[in-house]
């Protein structure tokens, strides 16, 4: 199965997770942007896959995130999206 970089922008990870969560795949990777990025709890869903989101985007929107969210400088963005065959955008 190929592995999917699934874009969260305008929905929030927990309403997201509740709905499609099924759609994971253990490869998969959740970035996170925009709307999303504002409401996300202090702890870590049970997910396992790993949760990424642009150090800048943070900085802009004056947010933080919690520890699970692992922030990535712009170039290390580019390379997270380019090593994902498939991205799907929320």
């Amino acid at each position: 199965m190929t592995a999917t970089l699934h874009w969260l922008r305008n929905s929030s990870l927990l309403p997201w997770l509740q709905q499609h969560s099924h759609l994971l795949g253990d490869d998969d990777a959740l970035l996170l942007s925009g709307e999303a990025l504002k409401e996300l709890s202090v702890t870590k869903h049970s997910i396992q896959q790993p949760i990424f989101a642009r150090e800048r985007e943070v900085e802009i929107l004056n947010t933080t995130v919690p520890d699970y969210v692992m922030l990535k400088s712009d170039s290390e963005w580019v390379e997270l999206v380019l090593s994902f065959p498939q991205q799907i955008t929320w």
